[in-house]
């Protein structure tokens, strides 16, 4: 009796310890990504000993691509070569074509990685997958700074707010490449930010553990949370025909939980990865800077007196890729992208976003974005998705009131923040299970419900403001033109009867400053509001809005009524 229950207990210890091994087999990867990370935190300790920036240059370089050839081998060369075509190209193109052309041979040389194990090659999978993704940020946004500043003295520009950089040297160039804070999980950082280290001998002065503190208690919940709950729901339950003989429920529940452990691995990971950058003094700038994301400090002024100084107080948002408590809490679909990977959307609208017509902008930054990321149908069916989810909230936004607070009802918050969270599980399903077979089969086992909901509540706004419009009688339309003020009337008049393009932007140019704002909110204000009428000479949508008034469809009718009369 007391034999077998011995034997009983050996047998469950020993099938415990095969689960185990085959859960870490399994997880390889994140086994590495981890050690990568451990070694670079290491590294960044033994770098706040060396003062003098251009030491630290070389060095942080060398062990970047030491690092590279220690995980990944002659794998290096892939990134090698696409580093000296740029360097190259920024030395010989001294015209304004440079970024363009950066842009399209280092996007062009990544899709060609992408598929080269189908020519005998070894893939591009994992960790060099995930160098390629930061060098291709930093190669091409090195370009457009290079050429910003060849271009400065044609530029209005305010010194106090704007910088340039110096031109980098060959070697500069190429050890901003492979510097190795950031270089394997990110976050993203421009060539400027990178310098304000190297030329800066006391950086290393300052303080840091603060910034790191808190990053670490992030760090330690994520982390455990992630391994518990990767080992309770694995991505493969969602392959497997067992998963879609279960309820609707159950396959939405399950992937939600897998979603979530998704989230606390990017927390963990992107969290080691930010305190990295804090201790080598990447992002590390007075508050009174107005540092932001990417870019770094919007006061050169500030910055320049406050850096380095006693009693500055410093913060790291220019390095800051997650705003945990945004992700998680925020009602909004706008609100959860813009605290999600936030360097590389800044990379994203600064160097595609606002460097093409606005017409175009935001499909081809959704592009360019899931092309970044990868080449597998379920990364363009996610990002696909985002401008119809983004595009319903702007509606339904538009027609749901808020209180004498600026708060909108609890019950609307309630619903819409399960609709995003239910957005975002559909969506990032795309992102774990890649391939069109299985993104597909569970959005259709899930009836694609996302998008049935998101259609329905832009029919349903739309439908409800032409509603609005068509009741405002002739009466009520002369009250809301009292009630508005005075110079939202004029302005609406006025771009009326200017209906030209080119003239109402000559109008805009000639105004004074602070008759420009109420402008700008009249005036191509085309996602938040569909009450409008088409301009039969131009055939453009003009969306009006008037200012200093809570009630929308007051807004709209008067706009109504003055497209009306002079059109």
């Amino acid at each position: 009796m007391i034999s077998g229950s011995i034997s009983t207990t050996y047998q469950a210890k020993i099938n415990m310890w095969e689960a185990l091994s085959e859960f870490l087999v399994e997880r390889r990867d994140d086994l590495i990504y981890g050690e990568l990370l451990i070694i670079s935190f290491l590294f960044s300790l033994v770098m706040r000993k060396i003062r003098w920036g251009i030491v630290r240059e070389m060095c942080s370089g060398l062990i970047g691509i030491s690092l590279i050839y220690y995980f990944i081998g002659w794998k290096l060369l892939y990134s090698l070569l696409i580093v000296i075509f740029n360097i190259i190209i920024n030395s010989v193109v001294k015209n304004r074509y440079l970024p363009l052309i950066s842009f399209i041979t280092t996007f062009v040389y990544l899709g060609f990685l992408r598929a080269i194990h189908l020519i005998g090659f070894p893939a591009l999978v994992s960790h060099s997958n995930a160098i390629q993704l930061i060098m291709t940020l930093r190669l091409v946004g090195l370009s457009f700074e290079i050429a910003d500043s060849r271009r400065k003295d044609e530029t209005k520009f305010d010194p106090q707010k704007t910088r340039f950089i110096k031109e980098p040297s060959w070697w500069q160039a190429f050890l901003y490449s492979y510097n190795f804070p950031g270089l394997f999980t990110g976050p993203y950082y421009t060539y400027a930010v990178y310098r304000d280290v190297v030329d800066n001998d006391n950086i290393m002065e300052i303080s840091v553990w603060e910034h790191i503190r808190w990053r670490l208690y992030n760090f330690a919940w994520s982390l455990p949370a992630f391994i518990l709950l990767l080992y309770a729901f694995p991505l493969e339950m969602m392959r497997k025909d067992e998963f879609f003989n279960e309820t609707v429920f159950y396959r939405i529940s399950i992937s939600f939980l897998i979603f979530l452990w998704m989230r606390c691995r990017v927390y963990s990971a992107w969290m080691v990865a930010e305190s990295i950058c804090v201790l080598n003094g990447i992002g590390i700038y007075p508050e009174e800077s107005c540092p932001s994301v990417g870019k770094g400090p919007n006061r050169i002024d500030i910055l320049k007196e406050q850096m380095n100084r006693k009693g500055t107080n410093y913060n790291s948002e220019a390095i800051r890729s997650l705003d945990i408590c945004s992700i998680e809490l925020n009602t909004s679909f706008r609100g959860v992208i813009r605290a999600w990977n936030r360097t590389v959307q800044f990379w994203l609208a600064n160097y595609v976003y606002k460097r093409v017509p606005r017409s175009v902008g935001m499909l081809l930054t959704m592009s360019v974005s899931a092309f970044w990321h990868g080449i597998y149908p379920g990364y363009f069916l996610s990002f696909l998705t985002v401008p119809l989810c983004t595009l319903a909230e702007d509606n339904i936004l538009s027609i749901v009131r808020k209180d004498p607070n600026d708060k909108l009802p609890l019950l609307f918050t309630v619903f819409w923040y399960i609709m995003r969270q239910l957005g975002f599980t559909l969506m990032a399903s795309g992102f774990l299970l890649l391939t069109w077979r299985d993104t597909i089969r569970y959005w259709n086992s899930v009836y694609f419900h996302v998008h049935w909901i998101m259609i329905t509540v832009i029919v349903f706004s739309w439908f409800y403001k032409s509603l609005m419009i068509s009741a405002g009688s002739k009466k009520s339309i002369k009250t809301d033109i009292k009630m508005a003020s005075n110079k939202t009337t004029k302005w609406i008049e006025l771009i009326v009867y200017h209906d030209i393009p080119r003239k109402r932007s000559i109008i805009l140019r000639s105004e004074p400053y602070e008759n420009k704002i109420p402008t700008y909110l009249l005036i191509y204000f085309l996602k938040m509001f569909s009450a409008c009428e088409e301009f039969v000479e131009n055939n453009i949508f003009v969306f009006f809005i008037c200012c200093n008034h809570q009630t929308i469809v007051v807004c709209q009718n008067i706009a109504y009524k003055y497209i009306c009369e002079y059109r």
